[in-house]
Parts: C-alpha cells; sequence; structure tokens
C-alpha cells in the first residue's frame, strides 16, 4: 500500500500544470511503448509457430487440396455447410463427403423412366467458415472465401499451422496431389482458349479412350506413340544441338477417320492435357495468339482442328485464296460486296505470319506437342506445313478390311477362355472390378448394362470379324460410318454381320442421293446467282437509262423557247396584240402546247382546254411589198 502510494505521489503533491502535462507524456509514451514492444513480441512468437498457406483456384493445387479434403470425415461434419446437389467440381472428379445424404432405399446406380439419373445430395462447408483437421500430430485451420477481380471471382483456400517449419504443409500438398492423381488417371482435361481475357478456360474433363480402341494400318499407331514418347525424353539432347524443343504433327485425310480420336487416346497414353484453339475464333489477332502460347504449359498437347477452315481469309500468303474451293466462275460486284462485308465481321483479324511466328518464333513456346487436323492438306500454305513446324505428316484414309475386322472385335469382345490369360477375358470376367487396361492404365469401376452383348467364343468372333471385313468395300466409308453401324447394333453380333451387305448397298444409295441433292442445289443457287446478277444489271441498265431521260427531259424546255424566239423573229407579226397573245400564251403554259410553223409563215399552237383540243393559227401579215 505504501508502495502506490509513493507512485502516486507525484500526481497527488501540488504542482504545477506543465509538470502535470510531461508527466502525463511520459506515462503516455511509456505505455505506449510497452504496448507496441508487446505486440510486436507477440506477432514474432505467432509467426515463429504458425505458418499459412494460400491456395488460388486459378492454380492445380487447389483442385488437390480440395480433393483431398473431400475425403476428410472432419470437413463433412461442418457446423455450417450448404446443401446442394453439384457434387462435380471443376476437375471433373466427384467430391462427395462423409456427411452427404445417401438414399438407402435407392441404387446409386438407378436410373429414371427419363433416362436421366436421379440426383445425389451433398454437403459442403460454406464459405468464409474456419474448419479444424487434425493432421499428423498438427491442428489445420481451413478457411474458405471467394475474392472478386474484374473479370470474375474465384475461390481461395488459407490453411494456418502451428509449427516450427513448413514441412508439415509441403507433405499436406504431395499427399493431396498423390491421391488427386491416382483418382485421376483416367480423365483427360480439355482446356479452350478465352480470346476475351487472353487466358485458358477449363472446358472439362473427359474419359480416357485407350490405344486399342483406336484401329489404323499396321504400325502407324505405334510409329506415333514412339515419336511422342520419344521427344518428351529428349529434351537434353536438343537442347545440346541447339534445335528448339518443338514437335509438330499434321493429320490430314478425309472426315470421319480418326483424327480426333487418336489425339485423344494419346493424350490419355502420355498423361497430357489438350489445350484446343480456334483460330478463327471471335477476337483472336496476332498478339492475343502470342499470348495464348506463351502461357500454356511446357509438357501439354496443343491442337489446332480443321486447318483449313480456320482462316476466313484463307491459309495461304497469296491474297485472293479464300481457303475454299476455287470457283472458275466470276462473282459479280455484289457477292464480291457481301463476302467483303462478311471477312470484315467476322472477328477475326489473324494473320498467316502471325500463326508462323506462335509457332515456331522466338517467343514461342517449347516442350510442347502440337497437332494439327485438316481435310485439305493442299490449300495449306508450303509454309505452314513445312518440317520444323509440321514435322510428321500422316494420311488418314477410309477404312480399310483390315481396320473393319479390327473394329469388329473392338465392340464385340470374346468369352473368357477356361485358362482366363487372355487380358480380353480377364476384364470381361470381372466387369464391376476395377482391372488394368491393356496399356497398363487404370479402369474406372462400372455397373453392368442392362442389355448386353452375347459373349461369344474367340473362333466365332474372329470368324464373325472376317465376315464383316470381306462385307466392307475397301476405301469406301469412312471409320466413323462403320462405328456408327456397329453401336446401332452393339448387341447383336451375328445380326450385325448378316445385314452388312444390305447395309452397304444401303449407304452407297444414300451416298448417291445425298451427292445428286447437293449438285442440284448448288446448280439451282448457281442459276439463281446468275439470275440476281441478270437482274441487277438490268436494273443498273434501267436506272441509267431513266436518269438519262429525266435529264433529256430537264434540257427540253429550253431547246423548245429557243426555237419559239427564232420563229417570231422570222415572222413579223402585223398585229402586235396577236403577237403579244402568241407570246404570252407559249410563255404561260410552255409545257402544254406544241407550236410549229407552216409553210406560210403561221404558228400553230395545239392546246387542251376544258378535255377538248383547240388548234389556234396565228399567221404573220403578207410580206412588205418594199422588202
Amino acid at each position: 500500500m505504501e508502495t502506490f502510494k509513493n507512485l502516486l505521489s507525484p500526481f497527488s503533491s501540488a504542482s504545477n500544470p506543465l509538470q502535470d502535462t510531461l508527466k502525463l507524456v511520459v506515462v503516455g509514451g511509456t505505455l505506449e511503448t510497452a504496448r507496441r514492444v508487446s505486440v510486436s513480441a507477440w506477432n514474432g512468437f505467432i509467426d515463429s509457430f504458425f505458418l499459412t498457406a494460400h491456395f488460388s483456384q486459378e492454380d492445380y493445387p487447389y483442385d488437390w487440396l480440395m480433393h483431398w479434403l473431400a475425403k476428410q470425415p472432419a470437413w463433412g461434419r461442418s457446423r455450417e455447410f450448404d446443401i446442394t446437389t453439384r457434387t462435380i467440381s471443376r476437375n471433373g472428379l466427384t467430391q462427395s463427403t462423409t456427411g452427404d445424404l445417401d438414399d438407402e432405399e435407392a441404387d446409386d446406380g438407378e436410373v429414371m423412366m427419363s433416362g436421366r439419373k436421379k440426383r445425389k445430395v451433398a454437403i459442403v462447408p460454406s464459405l468464409d467458415t474456419t474448419h479444424t483437421i487434425y493432421y499428423r500430430g498438427h491442428w489445420l485451420r481451413i478457411t474458405r472465401t471467394k475474392r472478386f477481380q474484374d473479370y470474375g471471382s474465384y475461390a481461395e483456400i488459407k490453411i494456418c499451422v502451428v509449427a516450427r517449419n513448413n514441412d508439415i504443409l509441403k507433405k499436406l500438398v504431395l499427399e493431396a496431389k498423390r491421391e488427386y492423381e491416382k483418382d485421376a488417371v483416367h480423365r483427360v482435361h480439355i482446356y479452350m482458349a478465352d480470346t476475351t481475357y487472353g487466358g485458358w478456360r477449363w472446358n472439362g474433363a473427359r474419359q480416357k479412350r485407350p490405344m486399342s480402341s483406336i484401329v489404323l494400318e499396321p504400325g502407324v499407331k505405334d510409329m506415333i506413340l514412339a515419336d511422342c514418347q520419344d521427344f518428351l525424353c529428349s529434351e537434353e539432347w536438343y537442347a545440346e544441338r541447339g534445335i528448339p524443343f518443338r514437335r509438330g504433327y499434321l493429320l490430314h485425310g478425309v472426315p470421319g477417320s480418326g483424327k480426333t480420336s487418336l489425339i485423344h487416346s494419346l493424350a490419355g497414353e502420355l498423361g497430357l492435357d489438350i489445350y484446343v484453339i480456334s483460330l478463327s475464333a471471335k477476337g483472336m489477332s496476332d498478339n492475343m495468339l502470342a499470348t495464348l502460347m506463351g502461357n500454356i504449359p511446357s509438357r501439354c498437347i496443343l491442337l489446332l482442328e480443321d486447318l483449313d477452315a480456320a482462316f476466313t481469309r484463307g491459309v495461304s500468303r497469296d491474297d485472293s485464296s479464300t481457303g475454299a474451293p476455287t470457283s472458275s466462275t466470276s462473282t459479280s460486284s455484289s457477292t464480291s460486296t457481301a463476302k467483303t462485308k462478311d471477312e470484315s465481321n467476322d472477328g477475326s483479324t489473324l494473320t498467316l505470319s502471325g500463326l508462323l511466328n506462335s509457332l515456331d518464333g522466338v517467343a514461342a513456346a517449347e516442350g510442347r506437342l502440337l497437332f494439327a487436323t485438316t481435310n485439305h492438306i493442299e490449300r495449306l500454305d508450303p509454309a505452314l506445313s513445312r518440317p520444323g513446324r509440321m514435322d510428321v505428316w500422316v494420311n488418314f484414309k477410309h477404312a480399310s478390311k483390315w481396320q473393319a475386322e479390327g473394329i469388329f472385335k473392338c465392340f464385340f469382345p470374346a468369352k473368357p477362355s477356361s485358362n482366363g490369360n487372355s487380358p480380353t477375358s480377364a476384364a470381361s470376367a470381372k466387369p464391376d472390378d476395377e482391372a488394368p487396361s491393356a496399356e497398363g492404365l487404370a479402369v474406372p469401376k462400372r455397373k453392368k448394362a442392362a442389355y448386353t452383348a452375347p459373349l461369344l467364343s474367340e473362333e466365332e468372333i474372329s470368324d464373325l470379324a472376317k465376315r464383316f471385313a470381306d462385307a466392307m468395300p475397301e476405301d469406301e466409308l469412312s471409320v466413323a460410318a462403320l462405328q456408327g453401324y456397329l453401336l446401332k447394333n452393339k448387341t447383336r453380333p451375328r445380326e450385325c454381320v448378316d445385314e452388312a451387305v444390305a447395309w452397304v448397298a444401303q449407304e452407297r444409295e444414300t451416298r448417291a442421293k445425298l451427292k445428286k441433292e447437293k449438285e442440284e442445289r448448288e446448280a439451282k443457287e448457281k442459276k439463281e446467282a446468275e439470275e440476281a446478277a441478270e437482274k441487277a444489271k438490268k436494273e443498273a441498265e434501267e436506272k441509267a437509262k431513266k436518269e438519262a431521260d429525266e435529264k433529256v427531259a430537264t434540257e427540253k424546255p429550253a431547246e423548245v423557247t429557243e426555237v419559239t424566239k427564232d420563229t417570231a423573229s422570222v415572222s413579223e407579226p402585223t398585229s402586235s396584240s396577236n403577237s403579244a397573245d402568241a407570246n404570252k400564251g407559249a410563255d404561260t403554259d410552255l409545257e402544254s402546247s406544241v407550236i410549229s410553223v407552216d409553210e406560210t409563215g403561221a404558228v400553230n399552237s395545239s392546246e387542251t382546254q376544258d378535255g377538248k383540243e383547240k388548234w389556234v393559227a396565228v399567221k404573220a401579215d403578207s410580206p412588205d411589198p418594199g422588202v
């Protein structure tokens, strides 16, 4: 008590105001300094033990962590959550948690009569809510928020943990990455070019397609796959020789021959994502393409589909090239004007030189596999298809008999043999279990279909495939046509073979009919264009003629007036009143009167009054005898 009184003695003793003010300043400064020191010490203490990591939705680790959190029981037992049916994340994987609502009475694979699956209700923790999860002896405080920018919004995850170093967060990220890749091994991610903001937009995840489902000519598929694998492992070899680490593949041929399917299958086999660029998209320009090419990852597949139709103004350096089939007939001026207007409004200002610089210029991306598809290789400029830009050319033709036999075997697997050594037999024996495919890829679990094809023996399948191939014409039908026919008969292997000959005849009739209709339509369009051109020509001639007539009509009154004056000067009137009346009539209604001079020197005037014609003859006096 005495000590406290001693501390307060300076304030209780009588003193002047200046001393009191100085004392208050000293005490306040001391307290503020102590507060700042304590706060700094506490922040330093916290910083030495608490670690904070941020994960943005615009990057891959966000997907890894969200997939990992969906499997944590504490994540599903959140005290504040949203109930939703949208359980599919942007990575294409189902993120169901332990707190999801399951209907025990209904089967997960049950399909409604309308064909739609019953929706699954899920529980998702709300935004701006902190969740605590115990992980490897540490408590993680996880908060999911949403941030807004000029071009949109994106989610963010913040993780706080008490630890001396960041090893625990590194282990968390690596574990989430491994689990994500394990579950996503059968998916191929597709990214589309966003010409509005110059970035890449995730467009979904597709099921991987096994290489065994692609049936090409013998050796073609293996050659492309081996070349891609060799390129991805040869980065140092390219660097030592000063060669840009890029590889281009040009797939050309008839439509429906499997070009896009091969790219999809290669992406799944190599574990690469596909980045698709539409060169004719609105807003595409040289600078936009350069920006997009600079933002793609080093290991991916860059796809340019239908390269021959990508440019509205053509894929040739010749200004007259349009990228379309050339026509020998000359177009009319109106057609040319309309074409120019369409080209100016297509929204794409990309040039061929800009595309070439983006593919192999100084700032071009490296480490990517470039695939370009076209149905008309003859329309491409040689500078675009030369080696260095398109190193490997693959020609896709119509289906051969060998391909028809292979496609049939892919659609109708054989019955498992007694020993069960066949990989196809093993996969067919356990359709509900997860088994590795022929390429060693994980196959997702699938429920048994309600209607399945009968399993036939290998001998019968081989015989049916041989008969099916014999019924198919060589190099006439596309692979897509064969696949469409087999899809319609996927549960009828025997009937499919028996009806193959009739189907081929029907296809030929349909193609001939479509060809005839196309020719008739083209002839009709050509005739209409010629008629329109002829009509426009006649209208132009009539317009020119009308303008000429109007011009002559405007000049005619002046000529008549001059004729009248000349006539009056030739015939001298005997009476000033008659002459004045004649001149007055000519001046007042010149357009409705016709003036002529007869042999005697009389002036004849024809007028219309009250609907009747009236002729007025004005004769000149006899000439002066003295003249």
